[in-house]
This record gives structure tokens, sequence and C-alpha cells, in this order.
């Protein structure tokens, strides 16, 4: 018995060192120590880039260059990529779902070898495009929604710009437009909606702007205007020299007819505008023409946008050919009462003083109006137009503005 625990105690004291030693070297803290010394031994050899005989160089040109050093900092270069590859592109291995389809985040460099249709999660991890991909951008059919979860655009990409033919939407994902695309804007023939959803417009768009021929739409989806639009709006001087039939053919709106003393003006309330119709009662054909256009609008339609100013509109008209006082016209009375009655601030003088008769619910014969209400006027000459805008005295801005023949600026 004695001699089998004497037995015990020798193996036990033999192969407890070793157990010792094991557990000792397969340690967390050990294998880490380990670990860094011998990386500390790796760099502290490698960054020893002092040469110390001719063939610890590299010989470029005239110049010698440390093979130590040179290797030192591909080394860290190279060190550096990868924690920056592991930082910052997180999404270097894409995710597979069950469909078969990739995903990427936006970021990751694998998705610029990509080519199909993937999915691509957004900064904050939510499914911003659904689509196909090729050379590292968007191309081809694809959805792009926003972090809400609405879809923003559905359509055709090229490179990563909507292009060709696609249907956008309101950030809450109501409809916005269907139709034509180059470069993310609206180009060619298209459908552009409102943000109840009412059809607003359709027909022809050049850089995000109705340019060319085209439809208005009231809030109850009926055609209230076709004709020709420039620079997101309709282009009024396109009314100068139509006949009254014409005009009545291209505008499906609630009108009012005013009649005075051989010339008509009829108000189109769906487009803010006013024309005025001159007949001759001695001729056979006695068929009114427009021979003047009231756009009862504050601002005027440019390239760059909408200008309210007189020193924006200069930059677009010239230089005014008269600014000064005038007796204000029937239309011009006309539009001032319909200004005057849609504010609630005064505007010019207020109210003008016109006495009609009311023969039918859209016709007015007008029996008499103030002939010294005063208005000022700024007036611009382009390509064969005089463009007239109406304001107060000493005011950069304007309340309306109309479009004449020359004929009848030099009749008047």
């Amino acid at each position: 018995m004695n001699l089998f625990r004497v037995l015990l105690q020798s193996i036990k004291a033999k192969i407890t060192p070793i157990l010792t030693k094991v557990k000792l070297y397969t340690s967390p803290s050990f294998l880490l120590t380990r670990a860094t010394e011998l990386i500390k031994t790796f760099f502290t050899k490698v960054l020893n880039v002092r040469p110390r005989n001719k063939d610890d160089y590299f010989a470029i040109g005239r110049w010698l260059v440390s093979r130590k050093l040179a290797f030192a900092i591909v080394l860290i270069v190279g060190v550096l990529s990868l924690v920056f590859i592991i930082n910052s592109w997180s999404g270097l291995f894409p995710g597979r779902n069950t469909d078969g389809i990739k995903t990427y985040k936006y970021n990751s460099m694998m998705l610029k070898f990509a080519k199909g249709t993937v999915r691509i999660k957004g900064k904050s991890g939510y499914l911003a495009y659904e689509g196909e991909v090729s050379k590292g951008s968007c191309n081809g059919q694809g959805t792009l929604m926003n972090p809400d979860g609405f879809v923003v655009y559905q359509g055709n990409f090229t490179k990563s710009m909507y292009e060709n033919n696609g249907t956008q939407y309101y950030p809450d994902g109501t409809l916005f437009y269907q139709g034509g695309f180059h470069e993310n804007l609206h180009s060619g023939s298209g459908k552009l909606y409102r943000t109840n959803g009412s059809l607003e417009y359709e027909g022809d768009f050049l850089l995000d702007m109705k340019e060319g021929e085209g439809t208005l739409y009231d809030f109850g989806h009926n055609p209230v205007f076709h004709g020709q639009f420039s620079v997101d709006d309709i282009k009024y001087s396109d009314f100068i020299g139509k006949k009254a039939s014409e005009v009545a053919a291209s505008y499906n709106g609630s009108r009012t007819l005013y009649e005075a003393e051989g010339e008509r003006t009829r108000f189109m309330a769906d487009i803010n505008a006013m024309t005025l119709e001159y007949y001759d009662d001695e001729s056979i054909d006695t068929e009114a023409s427009v021979e003047a256009v009231y756009v009862l609008k504050d601002s005027y339609p440019t390239a760059s946008g909408r200008v309210k100013t007189f020193d924006e509109l200069s930059l677009y008209l010239g230089q005014p050919i008269y600014v000064g006082s005038s007796y204000a016209s029937l239309p011009e009375l006309l539009c001032v009462n319909k200004l005057n009655a849609s504010s609630d601030s005064i505007v010019l003088s207020g109210p003008a003083d016109v006495t009609m008769s009311s023969l039918f619910t859209e016709y007015n014969e007008v029996e008499s109006y103030d002939p010294d209400y005063e208005v000022y006027l700024h007036t611009y000459h382009k390509d064969g137009l005089l463009y007239t805008f109406v304001t107060d005295p000493g005011v950069n801005t304007f309340y309306f503005y109309f479009i004449m023949a020359e004929s009848l600026a030099d009749v008047e």
C-alpha cells in the first residue's frame, strides 16, 4: 500500500510540471503576450532599415534605396489598407437571401464588381436600391427607396441616374411623375401629378420643365387647356394673333367675357389669363383676333426659374423702353379688380370703378369704367412683342403683366 502511494506521488511529481507548462502555454494571456513579442520582434527587424552593405540597396538610376526601407513602406501601406478595408468597407462580402439576390452595403468594395440584380443597403441599414447594376453603377431596371421605406423612383437607370422611362414618387410614396427622363430630369413625354394624386399636366418636358405641347388638368382630372408651353409655363405669347375660336377651342375651363365698343376681353380663370380681342364690324370676317394677353401672376418664367423683380427681368428682357405712369385700359382695370377680389390686401389703388350689365352667366357688357385710374408701368421690347409689367411707383416687384402686339401699341 505504501509502495503504491509512493508510486503515485512519483508519477504526479513528473506530470505536474508538464501540465503546468501546457496550461501556461495555452493560456490566452501567454498566447497574446507571445504573439505581441513576435510581432514586435518582426517589426523591429523590418523597421531596422539602416543598410549595412551595398547588397542592402536597390539601385534606381543614380539613387540607392534601402531594401528594408522599401519593404517596410510596402508592409505598412498594406497593413493600413487592410485596416481601412476592414473598418470602412464592412460590406466586403455580400449576403445572399433565400431568393438568391446578393445584398451589399452602399460602400461595399465588391459592389464595384457586381453585375446583375442586387440589393443595396443605405448608410443606416435600410434597403435603398433593388435592381440591376454593372460597372460599379446602377444600370438597367431598378427601384430606389428612401429611409422610410417608400419608393422614390422605379424605372431605368444609366450610370446611377434616372434615364429613359420611369416613375417618380413624392417622399410619402404618392405618384409624382411618369414618363421620360434624361440625367435625373424630366425629358420627353410624361405625366405630372399633384400631391393629392390628381393629374396636373400631360405632355412634353425638357430639363425638368414643361416645354412643348401639353395639356393642363383641373383637380377633377378634366382638361382645361391644351397648347404650347415654355420654361414650365403656358406660352402666353402664343395667343397673340390667334382667332377667338382658336382660343376657345384650346381652353375648356371657367371663362367670362366682357364686351365694350368693338373689343372683347376673355377671362380664363383656370390659367390666370385674360385676352384682349378686337373685331371689325365693317369687315366681312367679323371674328375677333387676340391683340394682347394679360397674365395675372407676380412672377415671370425664365430658364433659370421664375423671377419677380425688375432687376432680374432686365437680365432676360433687356432694359425697359418705358417706365412711368399711365391711365389704365379696361383689361388692366379688370385685372386689378380680379386681384383685389382674391387678395387680403389692397392691390395698387384698390378696386376700380367698372359698371357693367350681365346678360348671361358668362357674358358681361361693360357700360362705363374709370378713365382716370392710374397704374405704373415697366415696358420691355423682345422678339416683336411688348412686355408690360404693372406695379406701384418705386416698387421693384409687379402685380401682373401683359404681352401686346406692336401693331396695337402703335394704334394706341
